[in-house]
């Protein structure tokens, strides 16, 4: 058997992951899928998925699907779209079986097919149905005659028929060599082997009458797992096995004979999922997934009431990649599901699912394992995170929650009560019966729609639409706090959407109109959203608040994304440091926030779920298919199970976020050309990815365009991958394509050698594959520099036969007319070099301020980088941004801001020496570049530049303005980072000179 676990494991968060949803992408024929009936798959050696369909065949790359068709005028395509089998070969070329035309083969070197169909020096028949390695880069073909041998060379070596050396008879389905050699053949009666160097076959028999009735239904397919054992699936009488070593199949009672949950259906695949765990094809019973240490079987079906689940039932083949993910062949499409454990799962909800509800609203962890859960129409379950039970509360005819309003809040105490929040407010005691819902009366003249809860031990916190309500636990009178529009130290507003208590008794808490600060003499202490202020509260609808571990308020708002305070409660104005969409986040519409067991702040919004670092604020996105159906969360929805893991209600279920299970992402090296067109020709981009290859691309002379298509073949991770292209002797700098975008693209390149640099990133732009193509531009026959050479002769030899020709009389007129010539000539000469003297230094100023431009800073800046990755010389980059320049444009007007621009250039350049280089790198934007200097020195220039900026007032038009500048330094390391790296340092602590007040500098820290 496979090793797995014994036991389901007892953690919550395990728990909870068992109930999770599959959730799977699916490539249709909408996608340019040739044919939504899938028969086969497979991965090339390159990493390519190559899909054989019903009608066609197709190659995906992460991205885009390319079709190989069948054209009958030329015998190198495809042979027929009918594709039933596939098998990679070596150096990354491709075997496939055919319907009708036996069995063909893809040589990447060619870009073309081979067929090889039946006869006397062919297969026994047309009609293929498996495929497998014979071990030499050849391949064994299955078919209704038996098995063919077929070389690389496309001819057959061996020929197996019925009775030849114990050869079974009837059709073979399946054909398959396992790791030690052995050849294994499935036909519709039974199976047999052949050891390797062995030319006699095995007939494998059933141990037991199960066993061997499930062998007589035919056999479809085989898995080998990491003991050895052989998994054999059949059609319909479900799976047996032979043990490493054994000689007889074995039944086992989960997976054995008709009346199991595989039912009747064909076995036509099987892989391992993840350890312990293997995942069956079920050719009309979707995928079943069977864990061998629980012996536990459970079905996935096609769902239409589930956004990503399995799309079709008919699955006829299933394989699991290099990166993890597992590919399914069905009757819509190709289904792929990744099994890279992510420690993030999400749950659907709703009564098909054994919950009250669909849409979670409230969340709450009790003491004793449980996960109470808040849904639509009065909806409340607790879940068993012991052992996954689920018990309904709520509803019922003899009284309860009210069937009309959602359960906006949950909240409960160690004894076990619990509160509840939805149209008033009710209490669930365990001394009052299992399911007794009482309703409890709200301070105030009329009952209330409750928005959220919170408890402080002595007292339960209300908040609803119509302010704020405090309740003793012990009993008593309690107390509603609105909004007086007289008074300055009540509430901002009545809608309360967040409370958060403090440790020394005050209370947090965010209104649709503000941020309160309530002290415990109940007085409230307001804090809004300022105009033009970047350090302020970014919006005044406030809908979820949370400390992090040093004990900062983070706030959480609609429509402006996160906010931390960056000073205590005690200071007079409040800073804060934002975190928006423009940082990463998914949406500035947030509606839960919690802390993780990893340090970050874990944000649910109305787009998706994200991480932000409390250190920097760098924002970590989670990959929208990891949370699966759940696609918006709701105000409120979190809480925080005992083993740390964070759980987020929203539409359609729960998503589970384990931070102690988050690792960041492996990325293969699997960086591959994927399309080329030169000039208006499609190259074979297929050669290109060829081990020991030259790789070149010649573009044609005529036409110097050229499009280079290229993708990281890492499907568990295609959606975080950047890419960057940069043409050596072209390019000054990477380009930055982004993600998704992997296409270089150039037009009218001129004649020489280049070389073409791909490159895959991670978030943190840190290399994860690199690939190197030579790109080779002829020169245009007038273009070669001998043939210049030889016209030039040929027009001087010709003038001076002409010359001889002439009368005597006519030399001394044309002597003059040549010194003449001559002497205009080097007038023209001279002037033209001035004026290209002065192009030049045009294409390296600005044009505003006269100091260099951003062209000849990235040149410095190469020559620089080089210079460092030789001598280890130090050298700074500061980047340098004037604050409030905008406001300097829209009061005064264009003309104002361009000649303070100009002034501030100046002033920079008399605080710098003669070796650095200053550049307006764009807009209000300077950039100057220090040889020989250190972060220590480049730090003491920027306190000179700023005091050559900001010391004295710029006296301009009787104006008097006071300018300052904000600079960030970053001292480069080459050996370590990228350009790009570096700049992005500079520009974050750019970021931090600004968030700190400006008119200052800030060093970045080394990379």
């Amino acid at each position: 058997m496979l090793a797995g676990p014994a036991t389901l494991a007892a953690n919550p968060s395990m728990v909870l992951m068992d109930r999770a949803e599959v959730g799977f992408d699916n490539l249709s024929t909408t996608d340019g899928l040739s044919n939504n009936t899938v028969m086969a798959l497979a991965q090339d050696e390159t990493g390519f998925i190559w899909i054989g369909t019903l009608g066609g065949l197709n190659r995906f790359d992460g991205y885009s699907l390319r079709t190989f068709d069948h054209d009958p005028a030329d015998p190198g395509t495809l042979p027929n779209g009918f594709v039933r089998a596939l098998q990679p070969a070596p150096g990354g070329g491709m075997w496939l079986g055919t319907h009708t035309a036996g069995v063909a083969f893809y040589d990447p070197r060619t870009d073309r097919f081979t067929t090889l169909g039946a006869g006397p020096d062919g297969l026994g028949h047309v009609q293929v149905y498996g495929l497998a390695s014979d071990g030499a880069g050849g391949v064994w073909v299955a078919t209704i005659a038996g098995l063919d041998r077929v070389r690389a060379d496309i001819t057959v070596a061996e020929r197996v028929r019925a009775g030849q050396d114990g050869f079974p008879p009837g059709y073979v389905f399946a054909v398959f060599r396992d790791r030690g050699g052995t050849l294994w053949a499935g036909t519709e009666k039974g199976m047999a082997r052949r050891a390797a160097g062995s030319r006699h076959w095995q007939v494998l028999k059933g141990e037991d009458e199960p066993a061997a009735h499930a062998l007589e239904t035919g056999v479809w397919s085989f898995y080998q797992d990491t003991t050895g054992q052989v998994w054999i699936g059949t059609n319909g009488g479900g799976i047996v096995t032979v043990p490493a070593g054994g000689d007889a199949a074995q039944s086992h009672p989960r997976l054995t004979g008709p009346d199991t949950g595989l039912g009747r259906h064909t076995v036509r695949g099987i892989v391992e999922e993840r350890p312990g765990v293997l995942w069956i094809s079920l050719f009309g019973g979707g995928v079943a997934e069977y864990d061998t240490g629980l012996d536990r079987l459970s079905l996935i079906r096609a769902d239409p009431n589930v956004p990503r689940a399995l799309k079709g039932n008919f699955t006829r083949a299933i394989m699991k990649d290099r990166g993890d993910v597992v590919w399914v062949a069905t009757n819509m499409g190709v289904a792929r599901h990744n099994a890279v454990p992510s420690g993030i799962a999400s749950i659907a909800t709703g009564r098909s699912r054994g919950f009250s509800g669909r849409d979670v609203w409230s969340l709450w962890a009790d003491a004793r394992n449980g996960l109470w859960i808040g849904q639509d129409d009065g909806g409340l379950d607790r879940l068993d995170l012991s052992n996954g039970r689920i018990t309904p509360f709520g509803r019922s005819e003899s009284g309860g929650l009210p069937a009309s309003t959602p359960i906006y809040g949950l909240v409960g105490n160690g004894s076990g009560d619990l509160w509840i929040g939805a149209a008033g407010l009710y209490r669930l005691a365990p001394a009052d019966g299992a399911d007794s819902i009482t309703g409890m009366p709200l301070p105030g003249p009329v009952n209330r729609d409750v928005t959220t809860l919170a408890s402080t031990g002595d007292d339960l916190w209300i908040g609803t639409y119509y302010g704020l309500a405090r309740q003793p636990l012990a009993g008593g009178g309690g107390r509603l706090y609105t909004t007086d529009p007289a008074d300055p130290q009540s509430l901002s507003n009545n809608e309360v959407w967040a409370i958060l208590p403090e440790r020394d008794g005050a209370l947090w808490v965010g209104t649709a109109n503000g941020l309160n600060l309530m002290t415990r003499d109940g007085k409230f202490r307001r804090i809004h959203r300022v105009p033009g202020r970047t350090d302020g509260l970014p919006h005044d609808f406030v809908s979820a608040l949370v400390h992090d571990s040093r004990g900062r308020l983070w706030v959480g708002t609609v429509g402006g994304g996160v906010a931390v305070m960056l000073d205590g409660p005690t200071q007079t104005v409040q800073r804060f440091q934002t975190v928006s969409k423009a940082h990463g986040l998914p949406s500035n519409t947030i509606a839960s926030l919690a802390l993780g067991g990893d340090g970050r702040i874990w944000a649910g919004t109305d787009n998706g779920l994200a991480a932000i670092d409390t250190v920097d604020f760098s924002v970590t996105r989670v990959n929208p298919a990891s949370i699966g159906n759940v696609f918006s969360y709701l105000p409120g929805s979190v809480t925080t199970i005992s083993d740390g893991g964070l759980v987020f209600g929203g539409t359609n279920g729960l998503t589970l976020v384990q931070p102690s299970l988050i690792q960041p992402p492996r990325f293969l090296d699997a960086l591959a050309v994927t399309a080329v067109t030169a000039g208006n020709r499609a190259v074979n981009a297929s050669a290109l990815n060829l081990p020991g290859r030259t790789r070149a691309i010649r573009v044609p002379a005529d036409n110097r365009r050229l499009e280079v298509a290229f993708s990281l073949l890492d499907y568990a991770n295609a959606s975080q991958v950047h890419y960057a292209y940069r043409l050596e002797g072209f390019d000054m700098d990477w380009v930055q394509a982004g993600i998704g975008r992997r296409v270089a693209s150039y037009t009218n390149l001129p004649p020489g050698s280049y070389r073409l640099y791909l490159r895959a990133l991670d978030a943190d732009t840190a290399i994860v594959s690199e690939r190197v193509v030579t790109v080779i531009v002829p020169h245009v026959w007038h273009e070669r520099s001998w043939i210049r050479f030889l016209s030039l002769i040929v027009l001087l030899s010709a003038g001076a036969g002409m010359v001889m020709l002439l009368e005597r009389s006519r030399i001394a007129k044309l002597s003059e007319a040549k010194s003449m010539l001559e002497a205009r000539v080097a007038e023209r000469t001279q002037s033209l070099r001035e004026a290209n003297d002065r192009l030049a230094e045009l294409a390296t100023r600005d044009a505003l301020t006269g100091i260099h431009n951003r062209r000849a800073f990235m040149e410095r800046l190469d020559q620089e980088w080089s210079a460092n990755l030789r001598h280890q010389q130090p050298f700074c980059v500061l980047m340098l941004d004037l604050d409030h320049f905008k406001e300097i444009n829209d009061n005064f007007g264009h003309l104002v801001g361009d000649t303070v621009l100009r002034e501030v250039a100046q002033r920079i350049a008399g605080a710098l020496r003669e070796t650095d280089l200053l550049a307006r790198y764009g807009g209000e934007e300077f950039a100057v570049l220090m040889s020989h200097t250190d972060a220590a020195a480049a730090r003491i220039a920027a306190d000179r530049i700023h005091e050559a900026v900001g010391g004295a007032p710029f006296r301009l038009e009787g104006l008097s303005l006071s300018v300052t500048i904000s600079i960030g330094v970053a001292q480069a390391d080459p050996a370590r980072e990228t350009q790009t790296r570096m700049f992005n340092r500079a520009d974050a602590a750019l970021y931090e000179a600004k968030s700190a007040g400006r008119n200052q500098a800030a060093v970045a820290a080394d990379p």
